[in-house]
């Protein structure tokens, strides 16, 4: 019985995200015809911005997350990527469409580097969301990105270093889907990247949030 609630809630939480990867694949034409196949965007304001600029800053800041997390609290995770969902569900938070395996958007990026790094940025709004409630925050429906992660470093769940390479890598998610093309090997460098903050909620999941 026990098994079959979790299965039931397992699929409850799950639809969403498959929906929304479905709208994806869907409308990707659109989404295509819309980029701008450029290298660089202009900005309002006339501000220029580059995605080899920012993924050259994202490892910068990926270097410096690194080095803000005590070794003493996140020790290398061992819980195996495929039970990530279910520990998930476990906790009561949401499971992500790739259950934590970046093999899922290597494979998207082979078709489409820039559909891949969008499903990227719903697996990242996820772990986000996902933080709040495992640290016993509220979690807004409505609410930005940005202000969630606000409220997640004022309560000290991470650090200023994890949010900020946490906001940049959602910036270069943004314009990959929005202004720019990419090529396949940017994207998997972003995913490289991306990587390493996985690896650090797949530590928060293996210790269930519970603070210090």
């Amino acid at each position: 019985m026990e098994i079959a609630q979790l299965i039931l809630e397992y699929l409850k939480v799950l639809i969403w995200p498959i929906t929304a990867l479905i709208a994806l694949f869907t409308l990707r034409k659109p989404i295509i015809g819309v980029i701008n196949r450029i290298k660089k965007a202009d900005l309002p304001g006339g501000v220029s911005i580059d995605i080899g600029e920012q993924i050259a800053t994202a490892h910068e800041l990926a270097e410096k997350a690194q080095a803000s997390v005590d070794p003493k609290k996140h020790n290398a995770p061992t819980l195996p990527l495929t039970e990530a969902n279910t520990r998930m569900v476990q906790l009561g938070l949401q499971p992500t469409p790739s259950g934590l395996d970046l093999n899922y958007y290597y494979g998207l990026a082979s078709q489409n580097p820039s559909l891949a790094l969008a499903g990227l940025r719903m697996e990242l709004e996820i772990i986000i969301r996902n933080l709040l409630k495992g640290f016993n925050l509220e979690v807004k429906p409505k609410e930005s990105i940005r202000r969630s992660l606000d409220r997640l470093l004022s309560s000290n769940c991470i650090t200023s270093e994890q949010g900020d390479f946490l906001i940049q890598i959602l910036s270069i998610c943004n314009e990959a889907m929005h202004t720019q093309s990419i090529s396949k090997n940017k994207a998997d460098e972003v995913i490289d990247l991306a990587g390493i903050l996985l690896g650090d909620y797949l530590s928060w999941l293996e210790w269930g949030f519970q603070k210090e």
